[in-house]
């Protein structure tokens, strides 16, 4: 019997999506400072017209009853929001942006009173462009870097409810460790997280400190050995490439893959996949969906109660086929 029911676990994120509880705290006082990787901003005011240059930076500030003015388009949906933020959005819609460059053009036009790159690729030269149209937050990690608890730990500073984002990240993960007691037969088990890009001859692995494997490891699983001598071999990155002649060499209990569209029918039409090991025994997991990609590629204090329990159960029976070797 699981310590924690599926049901019970679908109700639980529910209640973080409508309900939070965080939403009860008063807003903090003002001026206060913000510390990221480049400096310290000063605020004098809560923002009012707040510009979000990172993917998934909006998730915390909406979870936290703010709505940014612009946020990065989210690729493979319509309306280019994720589900999670559109519903909080509302009859609001916000300016999108090309979250793949800065048009600091396009920003200015927007007259923001603060703009946000928490999971972006700002360097110095972009944030002191940035900083000369409005006040600008960054990243505490390094381009590219920032989990959900970072981007969430930062919105809490800006919007003077740190003890509110406190209370969200650790809600949030013990929502992570209720998903490792519902699906018992992931924990213990070796994976590894890929991608492929129609065209080419090796995947993408993703290496510890990455987002998606980040959570993976939050839920109760391991990085692959392959995995963490790739990491070994390429401190300080968090991805790296595996032939697909070497596909073994990152041989896990679980593989799990994303794709753009078309490139899912590239490989899995490719006989070095077909014979690759999870592939073979099945102990593989396609995503291809919009939401469950960005959901387990940029997991936020929404997503992860939104998305979560839809791919959670497949992975957990591909992970069981490990058992029958």
């Amino acid at each position: 019997m699981f310590a924690v029911t599926r049901r019970a676990l679908a109700k639980a994120a529910a209640a973080m999506l409508l309900s939070p509880t965080f939403a009860r705290a008063q807003v903090g006082s003002y001026p206060r400072f913000v510390d990221h990787a480049f400096g310290r901003t000063e605020l004098r005011s809560q923002p009012r017209r707040l510009v979000t240059i990172g993917y998934g930076d909006e998730a915390p500030f909406l979870s936290l009853g703010h709505k940014p003015i612009a946020i990065v388009y989210s690729g493979m949906f319509a309306s280019g929001m994720t589900p999670w933020c559109e519903q909080k959005f509302g009859a609001q819609r916000p300016v999108l942006l090309d979250g793949s460059m800065i048009d600091f053009e396009d920003i200015a036009r927007l007259k923001p009173d603060l703009i946000v790159g928490v999971f972006s690729q700002l360097d110095a030269v972009s944030y002191g462009r940035l900083s000369r149209i409005a006040p600008t937050v960054a990243y505490r990690s390094g381009p590219w870097r920032a989990g959900w608890r970072e981007q969430t730990d930062i919105a809490g500073a800006i919007l003077g409810l740190d003890e509110t984002a406190r209370q969200l990240i650790a809600e949030t993960e013990r929502l992570l460790r209720s998903y490792g007691d519902a699906y018992p037969d992931l924990k213990g088990k070796s994976f590894t997280f890929g991608s492929y890009f129609a065209g080419s001859s090796r995947i993408v692995v993703y290496l510890p400190g990455e987002t998606r494997v980040d959570w993976m490891i939050e839920i109760g699983m391991r990085p692959s050995p392959g995995v963490l001598r790739l990491a070994k071999a390429g401190s300080g990155h968090v991805s790296a490439d595996a032939s697909l002649e070497d596909l073994e060499s990152v041989a896990a209990d679980l593989l799990v893959m994303w794709y753009e569209p078309g490139a899912r029918q590239a490989l899995e039409s490719q006989r070095l996949f077909q014979m690759f090991s999870p592939v073979r025994e099945g102990r593989y997991v396609a995503l291809d969906d919009p939401t469950e990609i960005w959901a387990a590629s940029w997991p936020s204090v929404l997503a992860i109660p939104y998305a979560f329990p839809g791919f959670l159960p497949r992975m957990e029976a591909a992970a069981r086929n490990s058992e029958a070797r």
